[in-house]
């Protein structure tokens, strides 16, 4: 597919979405201290937005399109399908986070052992709908993390010694709760952040 029919369909796709800002069909098994449960209005994000054109340019790229975010947007596309329970710890946590249909479970592993395997190679890539990847990231060597795949997904432990990176662990799975509460909404919020 060329680049120009990628940004076309994720054009339309991300416009329809636009309307559905703020409907979500089931909530996020738990929540971690501090999580207000709220992100913020739209306006207040689309105002502050600091996702540059360089940011769509890379997550859009061919590379990006053909491993994270392809897998991402499945995920966003059968998040009614995906339950997670996190149990925060004082140094991180263990999420579960699986599906009853085993396609979805599938995509949920493959998205995650593609991510540590990213991580492990230090191949970031642009993702604009997450506050916490980029930090991650950044800081990779900072805590560790482990997966076991089940039956129906995947149970993930992520751990650190410096404080300030638990409150990155904590945050980034308060995205994917939202990510999976809401879908494609969660994202398109992430990304006006």
């Amino acid at each position: 597919m060329k680049r120009r029919t990628i940004s076309a369909i994720l054009g339309s796709t991300f416009s329809g979405f636009f309307a559905l800002l703020g409907l979500g069909s089931r909530q996020a098994v738990a929540k971690s201290p501090g999580d207000s449960g709220s992100p913020g209005g739209m306006m207040g994000g689309m105002m502050g937005s600091s996702m540059s054109h360089m940011d769509m340019q890379g997550m859009m790229s061919r590379g990006n399109m053909m491993g994270p975010m392809k897998l991402g947007m499945k995920l966003f596309e059968r998040h009614a399908e995906i339950t997670r329970a996190t149990d925060y710890m004082p140094n991180g946590i263990i999420d579960t986070t699986v599906s009853n249909n085993p396609t979805t479970a599938h995509l949920i592993q493959a998205h995650v052992i593609e991510m540590y395997n990213r991580l492990a190679e230090n191949r970031p890539f642009p993702y604009p709908m997450s506050n916490s990847v980029p930090t991650m990231f950044a800081n990779s060597t900072k805590y560790q993390r482990s997966y076991k795949l089940l039956p129906t997904g995947i149970q993930v432990t992520e751990t650190s010694d410096d404080p300030e990176m638990v409150k990155v662990i904590y945050a980034h799975a308060r995205e994917l709760d939202r990510f999976a509460k809401d879908g494609m909404p969660a994202m398109m919020r992430g990304m006006m952040k």
